[in-house]
């Protein structure tokens, strides 16, 4: 398996871009996912000057209806476009702010599927789990069972015409199966603990390999980033790579506790296993 961040909050290397947003390319046996697409065509432009070839494209998973992960969907090839995987509830109207209607700000995926049919004739809806190959799975509508990560406060959803709290049933996470798990996660807004603790229902008794993806946790406070890591602990994952919307604070924290079995990586980083 081969994992290549194309688009992260933080990047090094020289001649690459970075954006607030998310966008994995991942080879396995074969097969290459697009896992998001960031917000713009930051992640083809990278994914150029890493050498990768993104018409080879054979599945793009979108996680969640989010600007910062569905923007660049437009600028991928359109000649090579692929099976595109989606839960229908990601594109509702989003929005991030306080109770006034004036204070929200839109969030929401910044295309429509009408002024993209291209785009439009490729959706997979998918409302449950769902293997798009066999030993790759989505996990749509986490539950939430932790105690500590209740429905985020601030986000939004309007659902015919009517503004409603956001659950996000619509994320989804990336389960890849080879001697354990490999969890792609988008930005675990309904908390890291309870994406993990689903998967944990659903493939019992596999060792998790790798963790990696967003965790939400820029504005977690101390007491809920301490429970966050803690609960990674107890799950002895070999690998955790905090990327995106983590947050500076969380990362370092983890680091910290975790030492070589998290890893700090940035825009045109690769991992192999």
């Amino acid at each position: 398996m081969k994992i290549d961040i194309l688009t992260n909050n933080t990047v090094r290397k020289r001649n690459l871009l970075a954006e607030h947003g998310l966008s994995i390319r991942i080879e396995h046996q074969g097969f290459r996912i697009l896992f998001d697409t960031g917000q713009s065509d930051v992640y083809c432009k990278n994914a150029a000057r890493m050498g990768l070839d993104l018409k080879s494209t054979d599945a793009i998973v979108l996680s969640h209806g989010h600007y910062d992960h569905c923007g660049g969907l437009p600028s991928f090839p359109s000649a090579a476009l692929p099976e595109i995987y989606v839960h229908p509830a990601a594109f509702q109207p989003r929005f991030f702010g306080g109770h006034d209607e004036k204070s929200l700000r839109e969030i929401g995926i910044p295309w429509t599927l009408a002024d993209h049919p291209m785009i439009q004739d490729k959706v997979i809806p998918v409302q449950k789990p769902t293997q798009i190959k066999s030993g790759i799975t989505l996990c749509p509508q986490i539950p939430y069972t932790t105690d500590f990560e209740p429905i985020p406060d601030g986000f939004y959803r309007k659902e015919k015409g009517k503004r409603c709290r956001d659950s996000f049933q619509d994320e989804q996470i990336l389960v890849i199966e080879d001697d354990g798990l490999f969890v792609f996660l988008g930005c675990s807004h309904p908390g890291v603990a309870n994406c993990l603790h689903y998967i944990a229902t659903l493939f019992p008794q596999q060792h998790i390999n790798l963790v990696i993806g967003g965790m939400h946790l820029m504005n977690a406070d101390c007491q809920r980033t301490q429970m966050t890591i803690q609960y990674l602990k107890k799950l002895h994952i070999t690998k955790i790579v905090p990327l995106h919307c983590t947050g500076f604070p969380a990362m370092t924290e983890m680091k910290r506790q975790l030492g070589d079995q998290c890893l700090l990586l940035n825009a045109g980083d690769s991992l192999e296993f």
